[in-house]
């Protein structure tokens, strides 16, 4: 699949535009909440606070700079920004992105963060699955005017080592999971949006991020489905970051490996996770005793089963 000539121009421009404002929205917001909410937070944290946002907005802007670029790292940077601009947009609205369970047994809420993080995990190997079928179909058709992904996914993000790896990762779940899935999926929820809306709007975010993959990048949509319904369903940020990044460092690490290593790695972890979730469901049905007071039987009370 080929790119325009000028598509490395325009996504230069594009890129120095969000750094661009998220370099002026960022500290905006925040010395905005912590002003109006200047009788709850002390002078040293609300100094510390603004003067954080200045920073991780001035780093942002000069990440985006070609001339001063920081390649992955500055990625991972502004998308650690932008996910903060996008917790703090939240909260000015009064909204809350990560509402933990409301059960008091504080096994049932491990229960809980396990069964949603293994639904993530499930999502994104749903998708990954669909977009790698799609891709081999379309690559076997061999159709020159449908745009398909050529080489591996590594090569074609630029990605060479464990660095690049793990920055990407970042850069990943804190663009798709804080700001798109949960931020948008919140505001719009707020602002009383129908649900397909909602849906279709992430969707095609979603695939548009992964456009180079080509035409199959449309598999993406059930993995952004299947991630927008868990978030709407349960509100839970965390299991859906973790879930997302354990995924896609997993994925990153077993993609230079011959197929007949990657098959044996996942069948291992499946076995391992297996054995782990049995652990934690087990544990999880276990009633919570600790700090229970254990009744006295009062011998006076006691009846008799001779009578």
């Amino acid at each position: 699949m080929h790119w325009p000539p000028r598509t490395d121009q325009y996504l230069v421009v594009l890129q120095l535009g969000a750094a661009t404002a998220l370099f002026i929205w960022l500290p905006w917001v925040v010395i905005g909440r912590t002003t109006l909410t200047f009788d709850k937070v002390s002078p040293g944290q609300r100094l510390l606070k603004c003067g954080a946002a200045v920073g991780c907005g001035t780093l942002t802007l000069c990440a985006a700079v070609p001339a001063f670029s920081a390649d992955r790292l500055g990625q991972a940077v502004f998308g650690c920004s932008a996910a903060w601009l996008a917790i703090e947009v939240s909260r000015s609205n009064g909204i809350v992105l990560e509402r933990p369970s409301c059960s008091p047994d504080r096994r049932q809420r491990r229960r809980e963060t396990w069964s949603i993080t293994e639904s993530v995990l499930a999502a994104c190997a749903m998708g990954a699955a669909l977009t790698f079928v799609l891709l081999q179909i379309l690559l076997r058709l061999d159709v020159g005017a449908l745009p398909v992904m050529e080489g591996g996914q590594l090569s074609t993000l630029g990605l060479g080592g464990i660095g690049d790896l793990l920055a990407m990762v970042v850069w990943t779940v804190a663009i798709e999971d804080v700001v798109i899935v949960a931020a948008v999926a919140a505001l719009l929820t707020a602002a009383r949006r129908p649900a397909w809306q909602i849906y279709t709007t992430i969707c095609v975010v979603e695939v548009l991020l992964h456009a180079y993959f080509g035409l199959p990048a449309i598999g993406m949509a059930l993995y952004a489905a299947r991630r927008v319904w868990l978030y709407r369903r349960y509100q839970r940020l965390l299991p859906l970051v973790v879930g997302h990044a354990l995924f896609d460092l997993l994925g990153g690490l077993l993609m230079p490996l011959p197929l007949s290593y990657r098959v044996l790695v996942v069948v291992s972890l499946l076995i391992v996770v297996h054995l782990m979730e049995r652990r934690v469901m087990a544990v999880a049905d276990e009633p919570e005793r600790i700090g229970e007071a254990v009744p006295v039987a009062d011998p006076e009370k006691e009846i008799s089963c001779d009578r």
